[in-house]
């Protein structure tokens, strides 16, 4: 495992922050005593209005005092995470988890609460090894720590009952899943070439008598992240071509392919740099799979339309999120893979998925477990309208337009009454106007 791999895992790792704050306290634990025994050696107290000084006694009774009620707080703040996250795991989804473990906030709480207790802690033992009668800096900076703790514990408080709302998880996945269509955009705006044929760059003979080579994994699991701008620099340097055979998300198994490989000339290079650059992990994260997010919202829409929830309309704002979600996917022209380096010669090839794979990935679930539910079926229809309104190219209207005749053969139609029938008939003729297809009778 490469250094940068190792290190971006310990960084965001759930125990990171807490331990880097304990690192802090005992820090700022020893700088305060240090201050307050050279205030006493200069005979700075003796200038120091005595309400301002407390003696030993009373300055441990403080300290014992604080770090006792750190301590419930922080118990209290342990609690609240493991309510919450019982509530993601049986009414939203297993894969919901990571969410909020993954949140700075609650790292950060967590962090402040358990480092002012080693904070309190550390003064207390060093109070009894000193023989100084009277302190100033101690008692002040710990009723300072103690009423920041207090202020993160209400903050926390409330950050807990804003995260256990579904609608606000159900836009914290959405928004995750536009920043990495965003970062994708931002790539492909400074990778993609000028030139009208992105296959001009190297289908030469040169290139084509070569024989490709493959680079395999150095493990199993997970793909979590490619740094692409690292890989091109390299493909650079080294004058290859690769075309991945995996994408983010995908799962692989130790000696799996990777990517293949052309070489231009019989120059030497290491393949293992390649390799560093491509981060493989036990579990999926949404840092670059967007598949990852989508899936989430799914599962949390199948939760809510089933038996034991039947909360529709939660399924309904999943529903609408992912057709926010889709609506961006083909204006950042996911489907031409292709990038370049600073001289324009093609380095990457990406094995991306169609746009029709990842609508139907997106609502086939929802449509086979909601065809009887006509809120959910006239919501898939909305979404699917809200993506060809945003989405004006023939094919991808031609794909949207294709599935909801799809959606339309799965419908159970003896469960349907002449009224909903009309409803669904005028979203699915919505969905035609926009996609320029006229509908000559109705569907249902």
């Amino acid at each position: 495992m490469s250094i940068k791999i190792w290190l971006h895992r310990i960084y965001y790792s759930f125990w990171f922050l807490p331990a880097f704050y304990s690192f802090l306290a005992i820090l700022f634990a020893l700088l305060s005593v240090e201050v307050d025994m050279w205030m006493e050696r200069i005979d700075i107290h003796q200038h120091i209005p005595s309400f301002l000084l407390t003696d030993r006694d009373t300055s441990r009774l403080i300290l014992s005092a604080l770090a006792t009620s750190i301590l419930t707080m922080t118990a209290i703040t342990f609690s609240s995470i493991m309510v919450l996250l019982s509530t993601y795991l049986s009414q939203y989804s297993p894969r919901t988890l990571d969410n909020f473990l993954s949140d700075p906030i609650t790292r950060r709480v967590l962090g402040v609460f358990i480092g002012s207790f080693f904070y309190f802690l550390l003064l207390l033992l060093w109070m009894n090894i000193s023989d100084q009668a009277s302190f100033l800096i101690v008692p002040t900076f710990s009723i300072l720590v103690a009423a920041l703790c207090l202020g993160f514990f209400v903050y926390f408080i409330h950050h807990v009952g804003t995260w256990i709302q579904v609608n606000n998880l159900i836009k914290n996945i959405t928004d995750n899943c536009l920043v990495i269509l965003e970062t994708y955009e931002q790539q492909s705006t400074n990778l993609k070439s000028t030139s009208s044929s992105p296959w001009s760059s190297w289908e030469d003979e040169e290139v084509r008598l070569k024989e490709c080579r493959k680079a395999q994994s150095y493990q199993s699991g997970y793909i979590q992240h490619i740094n692409l701008k690292m890989i091109i620099q390299l493909a650079q340097k080294d004058d290859l071509l690769i075309r991945m055979e995996k994408n983010i998300g995908d799962y692989i198994d130790k000696g799996s392919t990777l990517f293949l490989y052309w070489s231009l000339d019989d120059r030497k290079f290491s393949i293992e740099t390649y390799l560093e650059n491509i981060r493989i992990g036990h579990n999926r994260t949404t840092e670059q799979d967007l598949e990852y997010g989508i899936q989430k919202l799914t599962e949390i829409a199948l939760r809510a339309i089933s038996p034991a929830v039947n909360d529709p309309y939660t399924a309904i704002v999943c529903i609408h999120r992912l057709g926010k979600v889709l609506s961006r996917l083909p204006q950042k022209s996911l489907e031409e893979p292709y990038f370049y380096d600073e001289k324009q010669n093609l380095r990457i090839i990406l094995n991306k998925e169609s746009f029709a794979h990842v609508l139907y990935k997106s609502f086939y679930q929802i449509r086979h477990y909601g065809r009887q539910d006509v809120s959910v079926l006239a919501a898939i229809f909305e979404a699917l309208a809200l993506i060809a309104e945003k989405s004006p190219k023939p094919p991808t209207q031609q794909t949207l337009w294709q599935f909801a005749e799809a959606i339309c053969e799965g419908i159970d139609r003896s469960t349907l009454i002449n009224m909903d029938k009309l409803y669904l008939n005028e979203k699915i003729d919505e969905l035609g106007r926009l996609t320029g297809h006229s509908m000559k009778k109705p569907f249902l």
